[in-house]
């Protein structure tokens, strides 16, 4: 179980980063407000599954 949570939090981080740094390349910092909520979005999944992750390591 835990395994599962730390993949989906690394996808969930890693899509964040390529994302962010697509839309910079792409658009400027305006890229950054196109997609700013799929930005919060993935970045908040990575956060709670993280959090879950390190709950589990301590249990």
């Amino acid at each position: 179980m835990e395994q599962i949570v730390f993949i989906i939090a690394m996808i969930s981080l890693g899509a964040a980063l390529v994302l962010f740094i697509g839309s910079i390349l792409n658009f400027g910092l305006k890229g950054i407000r196109r997609y700013s909520k799929w930005l919060a979005a993935l970045f908040l999944v990575y956060v709670v599954t993280y959090a879950i992750y390190l709950s589990f390591q301590f249990v």
